[in-house]
């Protein structure tokens, strides 16, 4: 495959990075990048000149200077349209044939800049999605950094017609949030007298009569809805990602008991059905050694390592979050989305590598967007089934139409038919079905 020359004025990790993601990951291209005038001058097959004066040769993009600055500090946005979609970084330069830097917008959106800064957080200490520029540009539901790239590789094939690119492939991940294994199950002494007390002083009879026919074997845990979740996917040839909450009692890590024998031979099970990941908690967030212990003991009982994470309540904080994962081996994080509302929150539709731009560099860790949660759909939008149907089918149709990668949340007790969830199966049956017609038919 032949190979597009990249020259730059000055060889940064800021550089290096956004084009090997973009041209090589997202294009499909292979690339060479230079400081060198003369080898790029000399080059004889496809050219990309990203500097601030043109040598008028090549593909010319002029640069704002971001990917050659090693701060982190408030930038001017300057949103606008370019060919019916937003752009920012504008620049001034008729031989730049984008008049906004590409490079440096999508290395704005997918290191998560604007998380760095100053800003003010929610309940659980999280950017909230009102406060990105995504949705002051009303453009959360767009992958734009997939957008651009395509923009530029249109480009690239109207100068270079003999150049040829390899073809990405769509994936869809189905994800499953165990926040609590069982509703009743596998609970201390102490936490089912408080649960009764908590039932019979809001005067909710029905939950004290289901809670003590669930104890008493009579009937099945309402949460225990494991054998249809593994059930389903396997009808559509899927294997779930399950994301464990594997952390002592808090105030908002509330699983069961961690050394319940039940619980346990729930995760083998789920071991042998899926992939099993840890779902940091709250209070690992705060606490080194809490996330430590949490690791060290669902890694034990399940007899192998752990590499794939996804944080409690989606709390990720940059860089600090990404940086202790990598600290006890994580690989793989599936934490970056929005729980307020579906979309793109770091503007691509793709899996990426962490840049930590405190340390200017990039790490050895997979960021894996995540496009659509199910409490997200009933509970913040508050939209039905059949609406919600629509909805991810269209986040679907979009990813698909880049062949990126589709990450959805679901959890354990949204599949239970008898309680606030009835109605819902219908709709991660859907997800499932719909996904694996598109690759199917791809």
């Amino acid at each position: 495959m032949e190979k597009i020359m990249i020259y730059t004025p000055r060889l940064s990790a800021r550089v290096e990075y956004i084009f090997v993601l973009l041209v090589r990951e997202l294009m499909g291209a292979e690339l060479i990048i230079t400081e060198k005038k003369e080898d790029y001058l000399s080059y004889q097959g496809p050219r990309i000149e990203y500097s601030d004066e043109s040598l008028k040769q090549g593909i010319f993009i002029h640069s704002c200077g971001l990917l050659f600055e090693k701060s982190v500090e408030p930038k001017t946005i300057g949103l606008f349209t370019y060919k019916n979609y937003p752009a920012f970084f504008a620049i001034k330069d008729d031989h730049s044939v984008f008049p906004f830097d590409l490079f440096a917008a999508a290395f704005y959106l997918v290191t998560r800049y604007e998380e760095y800064l100053s800003f003010i957080p929610d309940r659980y200490g999280r950017f909230r999605a009102s406060d990105s520029i995504m949705t002051t540009g009303k453009f959360l539901n767009v992958p734009l950094v997939n957008v651009w790239t395509s923009l530029l590789k249109d480009l690239i094939k109207s100068v270079y017609p003999a150049i040829r690119f390899a073809e990405k492939n769509f994936r869809y991940v189905p994800t499953i949030d165990v926040d609590h294994a069982f509703a009743y199950r596998q609970r201390t002494f102490i936490r089912t007298l408080g649960g009764y007390g908590r039932s019979l002083i809001l005067g909710n009879l029905n939950n004290v009569l289901q809670r003590t026919n669930v104890l008493l074997g009579l009937s099945k845990d309402p949460y225990d809805q494991y054998d249809y979740i593994r059930k389903i996917h396997e009808r559509f040839g899927w294997k779930p990602l399950y994301f464990i909450l594997f952390a002592d009692h808090g105030k908002d890590d509330n699983n069961v008991n961690l050394s319940g024998k039940i619980f346990r031979q729930l995760l083998l099970a789920l071991n042998e059905s899926g992939t099993v990941g840890i779902h940091p908690s709250l209070t690992s967030g705060r606490h080194t050694e809490a996330l430590q212990s949490e690791l060290n003991g669902l890694s034990k009982i399940l007899g192998h390592k752990i590499v794939d994470s996804r944080q409690h309540f989606l709390k990720i904080s940059f860089p600090d979050t990404c940086r202790e994962l990598i600290k006890f081996g994580i690989t793989d994080d599936y934490s970056l989305g929005y729980a307020s509302v579906p979309g793109f929150r770091a503007g691509i539709a793709d899996p990426f590598p962490f840049f930590d731009l405190v340390c200017d560099r990039p790490e050895k860790l997979m960021i894996h967007p995540v496009a659509l949660m199910d409490v997200t759909l009933k509970d913040y939008l508050k939209i039905s089934p059949d609406e919600a149907i629509v909805l991810s089918r269209s986040l679907a149709d979009t990813i698909k139409a880049f062949n990126g990668e589709f990450v959805s949340i679901w959890h354990n007790e949204s599949f239970d038919e008898s309680g606030r969830w009835r109605g819902w199966r219908k709709v991660c049956e859907d997800i499932l079905s719909y996904n694996a017609g598109l690759i199917k038919n791809k």
